[in-house]
């Protein structure tokens, strides 16, 4: 940027690598809510099914919903604490390659798809002990990504960013059909970013608990089924694995852009919703 006072600043334009980055990122964002909500339909219907078969056991009492809340709530705080364990310092991934990378994503789709049959397997108690473990692996990708973009995680601010990969998943990120195209529903994932900017962590903990223990009781009632729970469990864990590390790529990726080139990363991001809308409309 230029020097001078700050009213004098001009800010940087984008290259087109970083308007390419910025692009896939918000693609990215927007296919992996789509992921999670058709999921959750899914779950939710077979869930209907089953109660229509007269299996109403699987309408969940308040007291276990609260149990499960809780459960989401300590998983997401104590997942917190540890993720972060020996990641203090920012990582450049261009510069360093990563040896490890060509094994982490099986083995930690391995390891959290026996979690998850296991904890579908053995009913609540293997449930609570799938989501501590389930939770924590997440959390631990979503603070790996972190640092590899550059944040400083020794920084309350970076690993607060870090829970807000949770807690967006709450938020559209785009325009749904038959709403207007203003710049809030076009920018769905910059509006969840301000509205989750500057609450503490114990907010944002319980913010991201509400609705990961509701997808929790939705989980739990589908694995009460016999057989169908152990596969539920098995494959939404990898699901979930997925989205969440898509969904912190790309958000880590536009904080990353955001130090370098200011709020012109939004001004960029609206012109690209922008061309894209004018497009559909041509074709």
């Amino acid at each position: 940027m230029s020097a001078g006072s700050s009213n004098e600043l001009a800010p940087l334009t984008l290259d087109s690598a970083c308007i390419t980055e910025l692009q896939q990122a918000l693609e990215r964002v927007e296919s992996g809510r789509g992921v999670l909500v058709r999921l959750a339909d899914l779950m939710g219907g077979a869930v209907g099914q089953a109660a229509m078969l007269g299996m109403r056991t699987l309408g969940l009492a308040p007291a276990l919903q609260a149990r499960l809340q809780a459960t989401a709530e300590t998983a997401i705080r104590r997942a917190f604490d540890l993720a972060v364990v020996g990641m203090d310092r920012p990582r450049d991934v261009s510069a360093t390659p990563d040896d490890g990378a060509a094994w982490r994503d099986p083995a930690l789709k391995a390891a959290v798809t026996v979690s998850g049959a296991v904890g579908g397997f053995t009913g609540l108690p293997g449930l609570m002990a799938d989501v501590s473990f389930t939770t924590l692996t997440i959390m631990r990708e979503i603070a790996r990504i972190a640092r590899e973009q550059g944040e400083d995680l020794s920084q309350e601010e970076a690993r607060a960013a870090c829970l807000e990969v949770f807690a967006l998943r709450a938020f559209p990120f785009g325009a749904s059909k038959g709403q207007g195209q203003g710049e809030d529903n076009e920018l769905g994932y910059f509006s969840a970013r301000a509205m989750l900017r500057g609450r503490p962590v114990v907010m944002l903990v319980s913010e991201v608990a509400t609705h990961y223990g509701l997808g929790l009781s939705r989980k739990f009632a589908l694995q009460m089924m016999p057989v169908a729970g152990a596969l539920c469990g098995a494959s939404l864990n990898v699901a979930f694995l997925s989205h969440y590390r898509a969904v912190a790529q790309a958000h880590f990726t536009i904080r990353r852009l955001e130090r370098e080139y200011g709020p012109e990363v939004r001004r960029t991001a609206i012109d690209l919703k922008a061309h894209a809308a004018a497009q559909m409309r041509e074709s």
